[in-house]
């Protein structure tokens, strides 16, 4: 996962530096960045499976059971988090290349 929110982050920060030049790039940065959005959308899905035992095998209230699972599991905040980022820097390139066709 390491890898994969490292790579998420050198192309965030290629998009924000404008250092992509061209549509061509540009499309290149979108398709990396999607296919992180995919790996790490599967952690996220593994956290959740595990936040869910960790709720399910809690012994007390429901209530008590999501807020213990928060604390063993806090990694599917984490990747919740970062994907609802990821995909608003996705809609931003998707803009960005769509303002750049009509300009053209």
């Amino acid at each position: 996962m390491k890898d994969i929110l490292n790579n998420i982050s050198e192309l965030v920060n290629k998009y924000d530096s404008g250092e992509w030049v061209s549509v061509d790039n540009l499309r290149v940065i979108l398709r990396e960045l999607s296919s992180g959005y995919y790996y790490l959308t599967k952690f996220n899905i593994e956290y959740a499976r595990e936040w869910n035992m960790e709720v399910y095998n809690f012994k007390g209230s429901d209530a008590a059971g999501q807020r213990f699972a928060d604390l063993k599991v806090p990694e599917l905040r984490h990747t919740r988090k970062i994907l609802t980022a990821v995909s608003k820097v996705l809609d931003s390139i998707r803009s960005e290349i769509a303002i750049i066709r009509t300009e053209s």
